[in-house]
Order: structure tokens, then sequence, then C-alpha cells
């Protein structure tokens, strides 16, 4: 039993390869070479597992790169991409689009059983208004370079299905969040600690499908293992939780005990700030932006997701509840020890 986890530093990544590695496989192990996180996340694992650990070094958008690691792995898990909102759609789309091809050509060549693709609920885009999104639903542009991409990353897969029979599966996961995130977590508890935090929609507060990392990683490793997966894709996410940005926030600033007033603004409005914060930072008259227009547009419209697919299939449902997964996410913030 021998698995290739790419973007094996991301926090899916890792809780992948850590699960990957209790359930018995020999994981090998794929990220960029020079990364911190990625030395210090392999060294930790080594120390572990020592005998079921091949750590690799590597770049997705080099095909020879991925063919040097993966040649005896059966399971393939293409967990690498590009979210940076200031890069260049020329970067986004060779880490993307073309980096998720080169996964799947040495996946081929390696005669994998299954290759696995973590995409995310985007590539849906944004629905009209009381519309239900399931996996029959069309991939619909955002305008935004990330989701864009994870749409053309998504149809390169289906692509090698159909014409070169890889066995895959797709995976589109809600907000992923828990103990591990260094992103989304740490951006909101950010805001709570200025003790402003600000919202926005177009018509009435939207709530968010979480979807808790253990959760994503049960149903990842069920579809991969799973032959009625092949071919399949899959909704992951928690569409029970439906946490609006300002509970959440008040949830995080009673758990900080941290005073929080909430500011509601415009959607154009928040907009338009997104949009001047990226491009000054693009043409470096900043460092950091505020928010993305990608953050806008996904915290200010409603998403509503059904899961029932993956609960028929793959026997699978979410264990942890929002208000339990958030007090654990924000535990482990607090202490990560």
């Amino acid at each position: 039993m021998r698995a290739f986890v790419s973007g094996a530093a991301g926090f899916v990544g890792q809780a992948l390869v850590v699960q990957l590695l209790e359930n018995g496989y020999h994981v090998t192990t794929f990220d960029l070479p020079k990364n911190p996180i990625y030395t210090a996340f392999a060294q930790q694992m080594y120390q572990h597992y020592p005998n079921q650990l091949t750590v690799a070094e590597g770049d997705v958008t080099r095909l020879e790169d991925i063919q040097t690691h993966l040649k005896e792995s059966t399971l393939v898990f293409h967990t690498a991409a590009l979210l940076n909102s200031i890069a260049n759609k020329a970067q986004f789309y060779a880490v993307n689009v073309l980096g998720t091809e080169n996964m799947c050509e040495a996946s081929v060549q390696a005669n994998a059983t299954r290759f696995v693709l973590i995409s995310t609920s985007d590539v849906f885009g944004i629905p009209p208004k009381d519309h239900i999104i399931t996996e029959k639903t069309t991939y619909s542009a955002w305008n935004e370079p990330y989701a864009d991409t994870k749409i053309e990353a998504c149809n390169v897969v289906k692509r090698y299905q159909r014409e070169r029979s890889l066995p895959t599966t797709i995976i589109y996961p809600g907000w992923v969040y828990g103990p591990g995130d260094k992103q989304f977590f740490p951006a909101i508890i950010d805001m709570v600690n200025e003790r402003n935090a600000f919202v926005w929609h177009k018509a009435q507060p939207c709530g968010i499908d979480l979807i808790y990392i253990s959760d994503l990683v049960v149903a990842t490793l069920k579809a991969a293992t799973s032959n009625i997966a092949v071919g399949q894709d899959y909704l992951v996410l928690d569409n029970s939780s439906d946490i609006t940005p300002e509970r959440l926030f008040q949830m995080i600033a009673r758990k900080l005990e941290v005073p929080i007033k909430i500011h509601k603004i415009p959607y154009i409005v928040m907009y338009c700030i997104a949009s001047i914060s990226q491009f000054c930072v693009r043409i470096g008259l900043a460092k950091n932006h505020l928010l993305s227009t990608t953050d806008v547009k996904a915290f200010g419209n409603d998403f509503s997701f059904s899961n029932k697919k993956a609960k028929a299939d793959l026997e699978w449902s979410p264990s942890v509840t929002s208000e339990e997964g958030i007090q654990l996410a924000l535990n482990w913030q607090i202490d990560p020890t």
C-alpha cells in the first residue's frame, strides 16, 4: 500500500499524510524544496514513521520531478495548488492547470490505481438565488484566477479519466478548518483581536458551509478506496453548519474574551476596496492586501450545497459539528502544541 501526496506541506496535505501513515501506508510526500514548513513536517513524521515515509522534493510544474518520485505509488492525492490572490494568471495556470496535467501524466505512466484531486466547491461559481449546488451543477467561472484555474484542473482530470483510462475521483471541499489551519482562522482571529470586524452581503446574511479537516480526510480516503467512486466527484462539506461570518466573529470573540464591534459594509463598497487593495500590492504600492475580491464574493453571496451523493456513495457524513469544530480549531490556535 503506497500513496503519493503532492502539496504535503499544506493544511489538507499534512492531514492526509498523517492519516495515511496511521493507516499503515507507505507515503511519499512531495512539496517544493527549501520550504521550511515542509522540512519541519517531514522531520516530525520521520521520527514517528521512519519505515513508512519517503520525503521527496520537486515542483508540480516540472513533469520530470514528479516522474522521479511517483513510480511505485498506487494511490495519488493531488492537493498542491496556488491560492495566492496576488499572483498573476500565468502563475495560477502553471501550478493549478499544468501542474495537475503533469500529476495525471505521471500517474498514468506509474499505473496508479486511483488519482484523487482535492479541488474546491468554488468551481460551481456563484449560484442564482435559491439554487442548490450538486455535483451535476455545471462549472461556472468567478472571473478569479484561483477558482477559474481549478475549473480547468478538474477538466484536465476528467479528460485523463475519459481518454487515458486513469481511475480518478474529484473532491470539492467547502471552507476547510480545524487544528493545523494557518490561513483561514488566523486571518479571522487577527481581525477579532483588532476589535473590529467587517461583514458584507447583498440581500441577507449568508451562511458558510464549513468542513472540519478530519471529516474531509475521512471522506477523501473513503473515496480513494471505493470502487463506486471511480470516475465520480463529491461535494464534501457540512451543509448544516450555515455559520454566518458575523456569528463566527462573535464566537471567536467570546472564546478570546475580546470585545468586538461588527461593521456592516455594502457589498459593492467592500468589492471596490478589495480590488484597489489587490491592485496596490501588484504594482508594489503596498506589501499586503486587506482582503481579496475572491473573499468578498465568497462571503457576500448565498451558497447552498448538497452533500447527499457523498453520504450515499461513501456512507459518510460530518462527525464534528460546527460548534464543536470551531472550539477545537480555536483551542489549537491558542495552543498548537
